[in-house]
């Protein structure tokens, strides 16, 4: 890359969250959301080249609209990466985004890839347990984090703990993703990304329920959201009994915001 005396091999990758719904387990209640991340057949994220000549940001754009035929999306850089223990023949220093995608909006799905579902365990304090649910695979591993002392302040590192199908670097990945997500969804409007343009309050609630790892109590919820969210004049039976007041969000809320 220009202004380096030495070469590197540098690549980017893509985290790329999305949503879908529970099989229904009560008639009078709207299907259940389940957070989901992609991954391909040999479980790794969907790769990018990098070049010195176009913005990086913009390269991973274009993978996002190349892999689903749509530019309605989100993308944000998560982190970059270049510990030597994670350096490969492909590449020494990776560069990662964050998508995320509404399925609604997916033109086109690449055949080598698919959705996993994610389930996230507290084993203790350290030590969480995930589960990557696909049609047809099952990836299940440990990762821990530990803290470390790093002249005065406090390095939080991840490791596997055992073996796996899929790389500690890819499981680190995966456990950064989640955590901006969490941190992202309590101050940004980023969650209206999982939605369509028109969506129930109940639908906005479970997508911060799924991401969170955690139920909320929906009087304080829709307090929360209230500044965020505009009532439309439609409305939608999802269910048997409960017809939804539909909403969209409220775009002066980002002007008030910043």
């Amino acid at each position: 890359m220009k202004g380096m005396n030495f070469e590197m091999r540098v690549r980017g990758n893509l985290i790329i969250f999305s949503t879908d719904n529970e099989e229904r387990k009560d008639v009078r209640k709207l299907k259940e959301k389940k957070l989901q991340i992609l991954l391909s057949d040999n479980n790794t994220f969907p790769y990018f080249d990098i070049n010195d000549k176009e913005y990086i940001k913009d390269l991973a754009t274009k993978k996002m609209e190349n892999l689903f035929g749509t530019t309605q999306f989100y993308i944000e850089q998560l982190y970059t990466w270049g510990d030597p223990q994670y350096y490969t023949d492909e590449e020494e220093i990776v560069i990662t985004y964050l998508g995320i995608i509404n399925k609604h909006n997916i033109k086109s799905m690449p055949e080598n890839m698919n959705f996993y579902n994610i389930n996230i365990e507290n084993i203790n304090s350290k030590v969480q347990k995930i589960t990557l649910n696909s049609e047809n695979k099952k990836i299940e591993y440990n990762i821990e984090t530990i803290a470390k002392r790093k002249r005065e302040s406090i390095e939080y590192i991840n490791k596997i703990i055992g073996k796996t199908e899929i790389t500690e670097l890819t499981a680190i990945i995966i456990h950064t993703g989640i955590k901006r997500l969490r941190n992202r969804i309590e101050n940004t409007n980023i969650a209206f990304c999982f939605l369509s343009k028109e969506f129930a309050i109940s639908e906005l609630q479970q997508i911060y329920e799924v991401i969170l790892g955690k139920k909320l109590v929906a009087a304080n919820f829709r307090k929360k959201i209230e500044p965020m969210i505009k009532k439309t004049d439609k409305v939608v039976k999802e269910s048997a009994y409960r017809p939804s007041i539909q909403y969209t969000f409220n775009e002066e809320f980002l002007t008030n915001w910043v």
